[in-house]
């Protein structure tokens, strides 16, 4: 026999050799017992789950695949699912070496009528973490190819209902060695679609603490796009990470729709922000965001401290409207306040501090130009405040308007719905304020102080007013009030020789001493107002629960001869409603158009409050200085 010949022999006999073996080892493979244990035990051994198949079967040609019907994978004990894991139909094509030496490794697979249901329990545990000391064996993948269609995810978590998407589609594709890989798919919320593409450079590592790739993702839902570009992290704990996020939205309507958030934005959303993690602590930095006319920057850092999520952070914004950012925010423009009502009963926001318990943390925040709701405009708004369960302290803000300034402090408490506050105005313009709020009556200077330090609680505005406990101080310096109503009356109640231009007012001062209790302050002397030529100290009560006023008072002539009505009756009654009082001899006159004023101090968008600066006339008859002059000396009386 010749030499070709042997070689030739020795080569078929090892080829037949190989084929016994390879028919041994397929034969124990396609064993559809054999394939259950095995798929069970590894389950069991890399995330302690368990598994049960209603058919399991092997296929040789053209190529080694693996069917399974009916396929469950558990949730853990505490989960309200039993199952984390459903699928009609599994298709797994195998690695053909592998698979003779006794290896199952999947190249390809394919997924039918998949359902998953995820859930986070109260204590932060979420069902499809995997125990901490095992990891993904994702040897057991050198996937080049994923295909599942018409899949349901629900997502279950302790305080709300079940939210369900459908994932219409979904792709991946890539090398040997999870690296190169990409995917794609759509997901359906409703009516509202979720597109996403992306590429990760190496996916070897998944499951594994700490583990990151660099890639990139591409979401778009309607005319939103959002784009993230970095290292991305492939742990399910997100441990580490340093990757931009890039927002651009010409209109969120479809994001919206998407997340169920029952509002409409009108104007275009772009934000960017960087976002990194390691070694248990996250920042994220260069923040930029744009909504309309608002333009906010910052920076910030967060970590677990004492078992809690712990956050310190800067945001700093150039100018915002209140009343028009809400709304591009596509919040509803609050309703018209009821006909005589001062406060609002809508609910306040109380479950979003609700929703803080939990977390510590700390935000400076700088608002180069704030407009308030009122109108009122504060320039370089600065606050300083703390978050500690559902409770905000507000421990220092500042801000200028209306030529003065304001500062204080406030505490905010969620599930009690308390509100403790401490305010000050300085030299604030009275006729500034009455311009900003588009009040009707003209008026000019005004510089007023506030001090208050009240307490209350209550789900809205009207509650915390009818609630309102503590002194409320209000002094207003010289202003001219511009109403020839106001300007007549005055003259017709205090003289008929009187030379006072009856086309104004001139307001000398104004004082309020307001002790509230359960919103009611009542007392001797509480309110009183001098003009050029009169003067007026009342005595009664100002209740904002009922938002009435009660007072009672006498006007007095403060020099010339007198013929008006002042000198058969100075006794003077303004009562009714705050935000319109009744005087009992003309309601356009002076006395009526001081009350308007008090009350719109009182209840102006800012809070309660206070004022009076005085032009140093005697304190025994000057009603402004009576005001204050009768706490005085009670509190002497009472050391």
């Amino acid at each position: 026999m010749r030499k070709w010949q042997k070689i030739l022999l020795s080569v078929l006999a090892v080829v037949v050799l190989l084929l016994v073996l390879g028919g041994f080892a397929l034969q124990r493979l396609t064993d559809s017992a054999h394939l259950t244990e095995l798929a069970r035990s590894s389950l069991k051994q890399s995330w302690n789950r368990d598994l049960t198949i209603g058919g399991l079967s092997l296929d040789l040609l053209p190529y080694p695949r693996l069917r399974a019907r009916d396929v469950r994978i558990s949730n853990p004990d505490w989960a309200k699912d039993k199952y984390l894991l459903q699928a009609d139909e599994v298709r797994a094509r195998l690695s053909l070496l592998p698979l003779l030496r006794g290896n199952v490794v999947v190249e390809g697979l394919l997924v039918k009528g998949l359902q998953l249901n995820l859930e986070v329990a109260a204590d932060g545990r979420r069902s499809w973490e995997m125990p901490k000391t095992r990891t993904l064996r994702t040897s057991q993948f050198d996937l080049l190819a994923l295909r599942a269609d018409g899949s349901t995810i629900n997502y279950r978590t302790p305080d709300t209902e079940i939210k369900r998407w459908r994932l219409e589609r979904l792709r991946a594709s890539g090398d040997s060695g999870l690296r190169n890989m990409a995917v794609s798919g759509r997901v359906v919320r409703g009516q509202y679609g979720l597109q996403f593409d992306g590429k990760l450079d190496d996916l070897s590592a998944l499951g594994t603490p700490h583990a990151v790739s660099k890639g990139s993702l591409t979401l778009k839902s309607g005319e939103t796009q959002a784009s993230v570009t970095g290292q991305l992290p492939l742990d399910s704990g997100l441990q580490d990470y340093d990757f931009a996020l890039v927002v651009d939205a010409a209109s969120m309507k479809e994001l919206y729709g998407f997340l169920q958030v029952d509002r409409a934005s009108p104007v275009p959303l772009k934000a960017s922000v960087l976002l990194q993690a390691k070694d248990g602590l996250s920042a994220f930095t260069d923040l930029k965001l744009q909504l309309g006319k608002l333009n906010l920057s910052g920076a910030g850092k967060w970590a677990r401290k004492n078992e809690r999520p712990n956050f310190d952070a800067r945001l700093q914004a150039d100018y915002i409207d209140m009343e028009q950012t809400f709304l591009d925010l596509g919040q509803a423009p609050l309703p018209e306040k009821k006909e005589g009502e001062l406060f609002r009963d809508k609910p306040l926001a109380w479950p979003l501090l609700r929703e803080m318990d939990g977390v510590d943390g700390k935000l400076d925040a700088t608002i180069v130009q704030l407009k308030l709701r009122s109108g009122v405009e504060v320039a370089n708004a600065q606050g300083t405040m703390t978050f500690t369960g559902d409770k905000l302290n507000v421990q220092h803000f500042s801000g200028s308007l209306l030529g003065g300034s304001a500062t204080g402090d406030i505490v905010l408490e969620g599930k009690k719905q308390a509100v403790q506050l401490n305010l000050q105005l300085n030299d604030v313009s009275l006729g500034g304020w009455f311009k900003a709020t588009g009040k009707k009556v003209a008026i000019n200077g005004g510089a007023m102080k506030v001090d208050a330090k009240v307490h209350t609680s209550g789900a809205s505005m009207k509650d915390l007013a009818a609630g309102l406990n503590g002194p409320v101080d209000i002094r207003i310096g010289s202003a001219q009030i511009l109403s020839p109503g106001a300007g007549k009356a005055e003259f017709w109640l205090t003289g008929l020789f009187s030379t006072k231009d009856a086309t104004r007012i001139d307001l000398a001062c104004a004082s309020g001493r307001l002790p509230f209790q359960s919103g009611v302050a009542k007392g001797a002397g509480i309110v009183g107002a001098r003009s050029d030529v009169s003067q007026l100290l009342t005595s009664g009560e100002v209740n904002l629960r009922q938002q009435t006023v009660d007072l009672r008072g006498s006007v007095k002539v403060r020099s010339g001869f007198s013929l008006g009505l002042s000198n058969f009756s100075d006794g003077v009654k303004i009562a009714g409603p705050i935000g319109k009082p009744q005087l009992n001899i003309d309601e356009s006159g002076t006395l009526g158009t001081i009350a308007r004023i008090g009350a719109a101090i009182l209840t102006s968008g800012v809070s309660i409050v206070a004022t009076s600066i005085w032009d140093g006339a005697n304190p025994k008859s000057d009603p402004c200085q009576v005001v204050f002059a009768s706490r005085a000396v009670r509190k002497k009386n009472s050391n």
